[in-house]
């Protein structure tokens, strides 16, 4: 069974975009490309939401925005849950940073 994943680790979500790993974490810190998504238990794995990918490159091209606003009108928030898409992904981001901060500066204190 082939299954195409959701959430994509750093080589595969530069490869999704056609691009490689260095280009990719060059234009991940300039915003062209989302933050990764701050996963397992020590928080070491990083991944990419596929769909938020595409919403970034739609950007781009300029087929669409990827704004809460955009994301919001494409991904309405569906009756009985409590947030949007957009607000997850607000959010998710936002947490992920802050995660991030600590994990980054131990990481520099080993190398």
């Amino acid at each position: 069974m082939d299954i195409e994943p959701r959430f994509l680790n750093r080589e595969q979500a530069a490869a999704y975009v056609g691009i490689g790993v260095h280009v990719f974490n060059q234009e991940v810190k300039l915003g062209i490309w989302p933050q990764p998504r701050v996963r397992g238990p020590g928080g070491g794995r990083l991944t990419w939401d596929r769909k938020l990918l595409d919403l970034y490159a739609d950007r781009d091209s300029g087929i669409g925005v990827a704004t809460p606003a955009a994301t919001s009108a494409a991904f309405p928030a569906q009756p009985g849950l409590t947030h949007s898409l957009a607000e997850n992904m607000s959010a998710t981001l936002t947490q992920n940073r802050a995660e991030r901060r600590p994990q980054e500066a131990r990481r520099r204190q080993h190398h």
